[in-house]
Formats: C-alpha cells, sequence, structure tokens
C-alpha cells in the first residue's frame, strides 16, 4: 500500500504561559482526520536516530494510519524557555495532546509514547489529566527520578549522569549553553571544560568534590541541586509517578529489560499500575521484559546485551517492537478489535539461561522464597572464591571481614549501567573473574547444581554487617558461574549505610555496631543450569556506576579527599545473623 506523506516542520504550539514549543508533524495527505501519536523529547525532534531507531519509525505509522506529532520539549533545540529536567512535562504534556487532538487532521483521539526520558514525558502526559490520551507506550523510563535515575539504594548514579550531563551525543548542557547568551568566550570555555569531561571520564568521575563540576555552573544548574537534595524529599516528590499513579486512566505498554539501567522503573510501575489503576484500565495494561540493555536497539547485534547474545527470538527495537506498539494503539486509541490472551496473560518476560519467552498473568508470577545462606569455607576468610552458599543456615561461624578504600573502588564491569562513553565498558553480561581476585571482594558460591534452578522474580541480598566508619556501602551481585569457569552477572544492587531504612532520613551507622541490611537486586528471570554455580559477590563499590561512599559523616557529594576514609567492613553470617540471598524459585 502507498501512502502519501505531509511533513510540517518547526509547528508552534503554545503553552498555556505563552512559551513556544516547535513539533514536526507526520501525517497522510489529503483532509482527513486521524488518530494522533505524540512523542515529546529532550534529543532533537528532527534527528532520525532519536525519533526512529527505539520503538517505531513514525514513517511506518503514518502508513498505518496515524499522525504522527514529535516535538522538543521545554528548553530543548528548536523549543523555547528553559530546561529544566523533570519538571514541565506533566503541564506541558496536557497542552500538547490537547492542542493535537484539536487539530482539523485530529479525530481527537491520542496515545502517547518513548523511550527512556522520552517514556518519562509520555507517561507525564497520560498522568497529566487530558481526557484524549487514550493509550501509552512507554520503555526503558524511570517512574521516581530519584530512585533508580538520579540514585539507586542511596548511591548516585554518577557514570550515567555524569554523562547523559555532559555528553554530546545527547547534547544536554551542549545545547543549554548556546541559549545562555553567554559572550561566545565564555561559551568556549564551558564547551572546554565539557571536552575535558569527556576526553578523561576516569578523571571526571574520581572529581571531589562530586557536586562541583565547574562546566555545569551556568550549563546544568541542576546538577547541584539533585547532589543538594540526596534523600527523598519534596524536590523529588513533585515529578514522581509513584504518588500520582492513581490517575492513570489509559491502558500502558511498558516494555523494559532486564539489564537496563531503568528495569527498576518498570518494575515499579507495573506493580502500581496493578494495585491503583481504575478497575476496567487494569487488565488492559501489558509488561513486557526482554534480555536487554538501554541501547541495545543500536547495536550491531540488537538481540544482545554485553558478551551474551540471546537469539533472532530477541531482537529489540522497532524490527520487534513496532507491530507489538502500534497493535496496541490499533486496539486502544484506534478501538480496533485485537485478538486476546484467551487466559488472561498480561506479562511476557525471557527467561535468560533457557533463552525463552514466557507468559504470565502477573509480575512476578507464582513462585516459592528459597534463601541461600552465606558460609565460610573451613573456617577460612572468604576471599578469592573459597565462601559458600547453601540452603542451610549457618552455625557458629566467623566473620569475613575485607578493607574498603574509596581511592581505590571495585571498577564496574557491565551490569545495568549506561555512561554513553565508550572508554566506561558497555552493559550487560561480562566475565566478573577479574573482580573476584581482589580483596575488597567476597564470594559465595553453591555446589555445582545436579537441576536446573529457576529464578523468576525479585532478588535481595539480607546482609548483616558493621564497619568501621560512620556511612559505608555495602554491593551484592548475582552471579552464574559455568562449567567453564565464566562469571556471568545476572543482577546487581547497592545501598548506602545513611539510607539504608528509609530513603528520605539519614541515618549514620555505630561504629562496629552490626547491622542489617537489605541490597535490593531488584529482580530477574535466569534459568542456572546443570553444572553451573549460583554465587554471590559482596564488597563496597561498583564505580563509576555509583559514586564512591567516602566513609565518613559529610554528604559523599560534598566530600573533598580529606574526607576519604579506609574503612574496615565485617560480614557476618551464623545463628544470630544469618547473612543470605533470597531467591524467588519457580518450578
Amino acid at each position: 500500500m502507498t501512502t502519501t506523506l505531509v511533513v510540517e516542520r518547526d509547528v508552534q504550539v503554545s503553552m498555556r504561559d505563552g512559551v513556544p514549543l516547535a513539533a514536526d508533524v507526520y501525517r497522510p495527505s489529503g483532509n482527513g482526520r486521524h488518530p494522533v501519536l505524540v512523542q515529546r523529547t529532550p534529543y532533537g525532534k528532527s534527528t532520525a536516530i532519536n525519533v526512529a531507531s527505539r520503538i517505531f519509525n513514525p514513517l511506518d505509522a503514518v502508513q498505518r494510519g496515524y499522525a504522527i506529532v514529535i516535538q522538543d520539549v521545554r528548553g530543548r533545540f528548536r523549543s523555547g524557555g528553559l530546561w529544566q529536567p523533570f519538571r514541565n512535562e506533566v503541564f506541558d504534556g496536557f497542552d500538547t495532546v490537547e492542542w493535537a487532538a484539536s487539530q482539523p487532521w485530529s479525530n481527537g483521539s491520542v496515545g502517547v509514547y518513548g523511550g527512556s526520558y522520552v517514556g518519562v514525558a509520555a507517561l507525564h502526559a497520560a498522568l497529566s489529566g487530558t481526557r484524549h490520551v487514550k493509550g501509552c507506550v512507554v520503555q526503558a523510563f524511570a517512574s521516581s527520578f530519584h530512585d533508580c535515575w538520579s540514585y539507586s539504594g542511596g548511591a548516585f548514579e554518577l557514570g550515567f549522569n555524569l554523562f547523559w550531563v555532559a555528553g554530546p551525543f545527547w547534547g544536554l548542557a551542549w545545547d543549554t549553553v548556546q541559549r545562555l547568551n553567554l559572550p561566545a568566550a565564555e561559551v568556549a570555555e564551558i564547551q572546554n571544560q565539557m571536552a575535558e569531561i569527556i576526553a578523561d571520564p576516569i578523571k571526571a568521575c574520581r572529581r571531589l568534590p562530586l557536586s562541583a563540576v565547574p562546566a555545569f555552573e551556568k550549563a546544568a544548574a541542576y546538577w547541584k541541586e539533585w547532589h543538594a537534595h540526596p534523600g527523598y524529599d519534596e524536590y523529588w516528590k513533585t515529578s514522581d509517578v509513584r504518588s500520582i499513579a492513581t490517575k492513570i486512566t489509559t491502558p500502558v505498554l511498558n516494555i523494559t529489560g532486564w539489564f537496563d539501567l531503568f528495569l527498576l522503573g518498570g518494575l515499579q510501575l507495573h506493580r502500581l499500575l496493578e494495585e491503583r489503576s481504575q478497575d476496567g484500565v487494569r487488565e488492559k495494561h501489558r509488561l513486557v521484559i526482554g534480555p536487554w540493555e538501554h541501547v541495545s536497539h543500536l547495536r550491531l547485534m540488537p538481540s544482545s546485551a554485553g558478551e551474551w547474545e540471546f537469539g533472532p527470538q530477541a531482537i529489540s527495537g522497532p524490527r520487534s517492537w513496532t507491530d507489538l506498539t502500534l497493535g496496541f494503539f490499533d486496539e486502544h486509541v484506534c478501538g480496533r478489535e485485537r485478538e486476546q490472551s484467551p487466559d488472561g496473560k498480561r506479562v511476557r518476560y525471557f527467561m535468560m539461561g533457557e533463552n525463552k519467552w514466557h507468559e504470565s498473568s502477573t509480575w512476578p508470577p507464582k513462585h516459592r522464597v528459597m534463601k541461600m545462606y552465606l558460609h565460610s569455607a573451613g573456617g577460612a576468610n572468604t576471599l578469592h572464591g573459597n565462601g559458600t552458599l547453601t540452603p542451610s543456615a549457618p552455625g557458629n561461624e566467623p566473620a569475613d571481614s575485607f578493607t574498603y578504600d574509596p581511592d581505590d573502588p571495585v571498577p564496574t564491569v557491565g551490569g545495568r549501567t549506561l555512561f554513553y562513553h565508550p572508554r566506561l565498558g558497555a552493559a550487560g553480561v561480562f566475565d566478573q573473574s577479574g573482580i573476584e581476585q581482589r580483596q575488597d571482594v567476597l564470594v559465595y558460591s553453591s555446589t555445582r547444581l545436579s537441576v536446573p534452578l529457576k529464578v523468576a522474580g525479585p532478588i535481595s541480598v539480607k546482609l548483616f554487617a558493621a564497619s568501621s566508619a560512620v556511612d559505608t556501602d555495602f554491593t551484592a551481585k548475582l552471579v552464574d558461574v559455568d562449567a567453564s569457569g565464566y562469571c556471568a552477572n545476572i543482577a546487581e544492587g547497592i545501598v548506602r549505610a545513611r539510607y539504608r531504612n528509609d530513603e528520605s532520613k539519614e541515618q549514620l551507622l555505630t561504629p562496629g555496631q552490626v547491622t542489617e541490611f537489605n541490597v535490593d537486586l531488584w529482580g530477574v528471570a535466569h534459568t542456572f543450569g546443570v553444572g553451573h554455580r549460583v554465587r554471590i559477590e559482596i564488597s563496597s563499590s561498583n564505580f563509576p556506576r555509583f559514586s564512591r561512599n567516602l566513609n565518613s559523616r559529610v554528604n559523599p557529594a560534598e566530600g573533598t579527599p580529606d574526607d576519604m576514609e579506609v574503612a574496615t567492613q565485617q560480614i557476618l553470617h551464623d545463628q544470630q545473623y544469618p547473612s543470605c540471598l533470597v531467591l524467588p524459585i519457580i518450578e
């Protein structure tokens, strides 16, 4: 079928405060009225890689009968106003949808969509209260800008945020500095400072104090704001989807990946939709979780994450998601009948290890909880992999210990990362055996499995630990060790001690006092095969994914090199303090 296309560039859409936002409109030619799909982006509405490579190509949607509106959000590229991440998407989303619904080429029925920050803007438009949004597709996004976007477990998501702001590919601070009406020499100086960040990323990540980056003083003032609010407070609540999820009155298709930095956001949104969305809408929500990292769709092998390739059934991006997403809009925005799952299964997830798709009526699927307890091998200190992991509770065992030096942190190798910088490494699965040789990494392993172990659902580590410091971090990493000795990272997490009990309230440690920590590894679906071993790594850093804890009383973002202290960490596993890995097992 041949469709003649009309493209209108830089259409000005006035917001309620008079600020004009620029949009590109793609629509079938003629005088017909069409359903409209809206995407609002901070990355450049007219750049093909930003608008056509992640979910579907707008041209395919136009051929299917849709009009497409792609808009630069406030303060970005061709749009007016001030760029303030997370702050304006509800009101601007409402005004844009209302405008799209009222155009002569629109039939008044609108869908919103996008991935990453673009998905954030889409969800905020769906939450804005406009009656015209009939369907929402979001992919790889965060439901809270504090939890899993800026911070995880209380620790700052350093590598991602530093290069999200400074990196020229997405152009956040680079675009902003050119809009500030500064003298040319000052603009050049700021750009040179950002170029230095890109040229030496490790040096940039090691900068102290972390909150004071000269290049961001004018080009990205929000950087300092993020660090001034390490705990969850009113600054974050104003844009938190979790607190306003009851306003979602439209069906949502939610796509995420096991190695995506924002996996937790997708899992949180699904739970909120299950618990709080309106009757009649709840059963229309869909969740898809694949074996992807945040930019798998841009890889040469779009069905891979790191060193693991999951096969043609796991391809990400438009090749797989065009029919899925446009079919969802066909049903909810256009009201077209589509074939439904006869058993009401609304969740589709990829089981790694066996590399197969599964379906479930809920997430997590029905499972039993299994605890695997940490033990030392023969009472020896658990270094270089001699700790054990068994279903049997520990007896009278000595604690294991290690030293955490913030000047020599454990390097990030794969996992749920998003660095936008090749010298910092890629996300996904990589061999962890080199990391496990460090003196500041404790390793606990099961015996080789005689039958497969299928895990699907939330994963956590209950850790009883003591530190010589008043604040520190504890990390945990779930690893699948195959018969050849390859150590594949499956999931990871961190907890910053001062926020161990409440992300909104600081509570420092009493040095030497045993304290319970819950390290949230979010969730996964993975089968440990016959002959494999289940392993957990325990340490106190994962850098530069997370900022370093300086082990001192000062806020880690405000600390200087003089504030760094070396901490002695103890991990307890005995009858009184049974540290354990908590796994969801499906039969």
